[in-house]
């Protein structure tokens, strides 16, 4: 994994059942979206953006770009909530489940 067990930590004390931030980071980060929009089902709301000045090749470049952007912070949220919520394991839990993992 790559966040260390304290990083971990704060997403879930910062996170965990906190979807108010989560939606205030995306407002900060993407601030044409609606904030009220569950996480991941966005409005695209730069579709309007007048791009005629530009080539075609220009336009291209700049709209994947964009998309790539959006599509980068929306996951990475959806990530830090995932991470969030995720239970938590016992020291007994898991050597039970890594026991019954390897049995089969």
């Amino acid at each position: 994994m790559r966040f260390t067990d304290e990083e971990l930590a704060l997403i879930k004390v910062a996170f965990k059942g906190n979807e108010k931030l989560l939606k205030l980071l995306r407002k900060v980060f993407l601030p044409e979206y609606d904030p009220q929009a569950p996480l991941g089902q966005t409005v695209d709301l730069w579709m309007t953006l007048d791009l005629g000045q530009l080539t075609p090749q220009e336009q291209a470049v700049r709209i994947y770009a964009r998309n790539g952007l959006i599509n980068h912070i929306e996951s990475r949220l959806i990530e830090l909530n995932t991470l969030a919520e995720m239970k938590e394991e016992t020291k007994e839990e898991k050597e039970a489940r890594q026991q019954k993992d390897s049995v089969k």
